[in-house]
């Protein structure tokens, strides 16, 4: 029981994470720049003083931010994505891992592709390339601490040595 509930705990990560993806892409061009604009105004206010940061400061960052937040997002999926196959794919690290990164990829292609229904958005290929290595990222991140989880939990189950 306690094994299907984090299976569709980890599933639902991946279903949350897509869908605010989703909602991201289905901006139109206008609200997408008005989004990133204010999270831009809100991270630089916390850097700099408020009257510094004028409409030429916040366009500036705003290609920079919107790159590193499609990064960021794609790097939470590609987590999620290898939980997910990770829990489902037992054992398996050879068929879930790669699924994990094709899940990502693939969904990074039908994300640019879906752009294309935004008014004044289209599809990048930069930006496959760009989400692909964040989802990247995010998988071996997820290795990483599954193999210092399994590191702690073996450190933990060896006896000490008597003497």
């Amino acid at each position: 029981m306690r094994n299907k509930i984090i299976l569709v705990i980890s599933w639902l990560c991946v279903a949350i994470t897509m869908v605010m993806i989703f909602s991201f892409s289905a901006q139109n061009a206008e609200k997408s720049s008005e989004t990133s604009s204010t999270v831009i105004e809100n991270v630089l206010g916390v850097v700099m003083p408020k009257e510094e940061i004028t409409p030429e400061v916040v366009k500036k960052y705003q290609f920079p931010f919107r790159k590193v937040a499609h990064f960021g997002i794609y790097m939470l999926l590609g987590f999620c994505l290898a939980n997910a196959f990770d829990n489902t794919i037992k054992k398996k690290w050879y068929i879930s891992y790669p699924s994990a990164l094709l899940a990502g990829v693939l969904y990074a292609i039908s994300d640019e592709w879906h752009q294309n229904f935004s008014d004044g958005r289209g599809p990048s290929a930069i930006d496959v390339l760009i989400d692909s290595s964040g989802a990247l990222l995010g998988i071996l991140i997820f290795i990483g601490f599954v193999y210092l989880y399994n590191y702690i939990k073996a450190r933990k189950t060896q006896k000490p040595i008597s003497r």
